[in-house]
């Protein structure tokens, strides 16, 4: 397939990713760019909904079933419609402009992005994907799409009271294939651009736009959220965790609502701040909610981001109520303790599900958190040049892209204009926080590194992937502030009346010119290339990838043919069997190369090679529905570093227990006849 023959999978995730919070948003008083922008996480929310009630029925899940939690939502925006307020200011003036800035940098990112990748039928050959992969296509073979659900297809010894795992981005690829009949990695492809443009780069103009209230700074935003190699890229390159590069382009609208809601509590009049509240408190509901549905690790990020602002805000209040002197004072000292214990017993309440839950004292800390995702792999040093100059770490050979110095000096432009804004100040430190998480994580292995960065498993991807949230909205306060500067004393003038168009217009040209010196940089220095590396699909013998071309066709072609629809297929994980759902729809024992196995399942993991003695092997094949075994020599990525956790297969086929049924010179299909034929 080519990628012109993938647009209309494309257009129909475009359609899925925003057309269920569209439903929902329709009756309420929101602009173009923050329906849009706030339309991504409603819909989150509703297909989560949907999966869950539809999936706690028993049913299969489906793209119809968002529908009817689209068409309630919308029923309770007609019932509170008339209590609201104006939530977002329509785009007006330089709408087309907008637009055109959408279309231009949604292009610029996919040929970033997808360069060096020939079709969109290609995979990330990456560990995290093959779950994502799996989990998908036992989705649309009638596996639910519940989150409260989704992880019981890893987890299969059933110790869980609730297998929750994030699955916004599973189900969003699934209806995407259902409705548009592309394959599970076309959709893959599709939603990623999708997402990209209709939920990323409406958040991150809308945030722009809500931290520097122009018209034209959403427009300069645009280019600019697809110029950082951070994201949208790292994570694609990195992982590859779908999952949580979703919940980071759910991120920017998430901190806007938290914007506006913080203003409109502290600005409202005493009789109106408990409808301010509960306005806010719905969007968070709605947002923080979409986050939690694609990613919960998340969550503490947009915390970091936040949490500057709602003590600046709090400090301010205080300091006016204590001048005010009186009851005011009185009431103000109350309300700070009371919030001072909520957060000593919230803090308490964390470090305690860090010890009990999570075994924080089981091991010594200098023993965790030391995977590949979390090692230090460079000095402090590096982390900060990386952060100051805006290169990007690809994840792939150690390649790190070249400086972008006029998008560097743009954010620089922006950090200090918003330090001589009294307003804008908490955004330049929730911008340090992030970098020196990031810093810490990439350049330090000690302890105090651990404890600080644990929640994000110590992964500096996920850590460099915020930067860009608050990056773009001050490289764009540089440019506007430099745009203004070159401009004669008249048309400052008219710039303060409202009213200068070539001011927009030196804005707009600068943040054209910086996103494409800054998106060619990251084109010709890493990320392209990187991408390619990822997706890369040998025809034959893979070694290091999860599977090669003629590995799928053989899956297709053959497994499909052989094993019966109503069995599994048996084999180890790290070979590229895991996706036997997804090539030949025969649903694999172990869908990943990790997981909580049943004692089924661990019996033909470790124990396969017992088959003629050990009668629990035939009792485990039966239970599981098993005749055949997948086997291709190899182990993509250099198999797991903790070693072989799969070796009964390998044991028994290097035995010659099993009979071979067919075989391309590269995979082979063996049947068990040891224990008789299924019932």
């Amino acid at each position: 397939m080519t990628w012109v023959a993938a647009v209309p999978a494309i257009l129909t995730a475009m359609v899925l990713a925003v057309g269920p919070g569209l439903i929902a948003l329709a009756p309420l008083p929101l602009g173009l760019l923050g329906r849009v922008a706030v339309a991504g996480p409603v819909g989150v929310c509703v297909t989560g909904v949907a999966a869950a009630i539809f999936g706690a029925a028993g049913l299969p899940f489906h793209a119809w079933q968002v529908l009817p939690v689209a068409l309630a939502a919308l029923g309770v925006a007609f019932a509170v419609r008339r209590r609201l307020p104006r939530l977002d200011h329509p785009v007006g003036r330089g709408a087309w402009a907008m637009v055109a800035a959408w279309a231009l940098s949604l292009a610029a990112a996919a040929c970033v992005a997808f360069w060096g990748v020939p079709d969109p039928d290609r995979i990330s050959q990456t560990y995290d994907n093959v779950f994502h992969l799996s989990a998908t296509a036992a989705i649309l073979d009638g596996f639910s799409a519940s989150p409260l659900t989704l992880r019981s297809l890893i987890e299969t010894d059933g110790a869980g009271l609730i297998d929750y795992y994030p699955a916004a981005w599973h189900e969003l690829a699934a209806m995407t294939a259902q409705i548009s009949g592309a394959s599970v990695p076309v959709a893959f492809n599709a939603v990623w651009l999708a997402v990209l443009g209709l939920v990323w780069l409406p958040g991150i103009a809308w945030l722009t736009r809500v931290l520097t209230r122009g018209w034209i700074s959403p427009i300069v935003a645009m280019p600019l959220g697809v110029s950082l190699g951070w994201y949208p890229y790292g994570l694609l390159t990195w992982g590859t965790i779908y999952p949580t590069w979703f919940a980071h382009a759910l991120l920017p609208a998430a901190v806007a609502v938290t914007v506006l809601g913080v203003r409109a509590v502290t600005a409202a009049p005493a009789g109106e701040r408990l409808r301010a509240g509960l306005i806010a408190g719905a969007g968070h509901v709605a947002t923080l909610g979409a986050i939690g549905l694609a990613h919960p690790r998340v969550l503490p990020t947009w915390l970091v981001i936040v949490v500057p602002l709602v003590l600046w805000r709090l400090g301010s209040a205080f300091a006016a109520a204590w001048r005010e002197g009186g009851a005011t004072r009185r009431r103000a000292v109350v309300w700070l303790s009371a919030g001072s214990a909520a957060l000593l017993l919230a803090a308490l309440a964390a470090f305690a599900y860090a010890v009990v839950g999570l075994g924080l004292f089981d091991e010594p800390l200098e023993n965790r958190l030391s995977g590949p995702q979390a090692q230090a792999v460079q000095t402090l040093w590096d982390g900060i040049w990386q952060v100051v100059m805006l290169r990007a770490m690809t994840g792939v050979d150690g390649m790190v892209t070249l400086i972008a110095p006029l998008l560097a000096l743009a954010v620089i432009a922006g950090i200090v204009v918003a330090l001589r804004r009294p307003a804008a100040r908490w955004i330049v430190v929730s911008y340090a926080l992030l970098a020196v998480l990031y810093v810490l994580a990439a350049g330090s292995d000690d302890v105090v590194t651990k404890l600080a960065t644990g929640v994000w498993y110590k992964d500096r991807f996920r850590l460099a992937a915020a930067l860009p949230v608050l990056a773009v909205p001050l490289a764009t306060m540089g440019i506007l502030a430099v745009a203004r500067r070159v401009m004669p004393a008249r048309g400052r003038a008219a710039l303060r009346a409202g009213s200068s168009r070539a001011v927009g217009a030196i804005a707009i040209a600068g943040s054209a010119v910086i996103a494409l010196t800054s998106t060619t940089t990251l084109a010709a220095t890493g990320v392209t290339e990187s991408v390619a590396s990822v997706f890369h699909q040998p025809d034959a013998g893979a070694q290091w990838q999860v599977v090669s071309t003629q590995q799928i066709a053989f899956q297709r072609d053959v497994v499909a043919a052989e094993v019966p629809a109503d069995q599994r297929v048996l084999g180890d994980p790290w070979d590229g069997s895991a996706l036997t759902q997804l090539f030949a729809g025969r649903e694999p024992v172990f869908p990943h190369v990790n997981g909580q196995w049943d004692l089924a399942r661990q019996e033909l993991a470790w124990r396969l090679a017992e088959i003629e003695t050990n009668p629990a092997v035939c009792a485990a094949l039966d239970e599981l529905r098993v005749r055949h075994v997948l086997y291709n020599p190899h182990e993509f990525g250099g198999g797991d570093p903790a070693g072989n956790h799969f070796p009964g297969p390998h044991a028994a086929v290097e035995a010659g227990l099993f009979t071979p049924v067919a075989t391309d010179g590269e995979s082979v299909l063996y049947r068990i006849d040891q224990c008789g034929p299924l019932d």
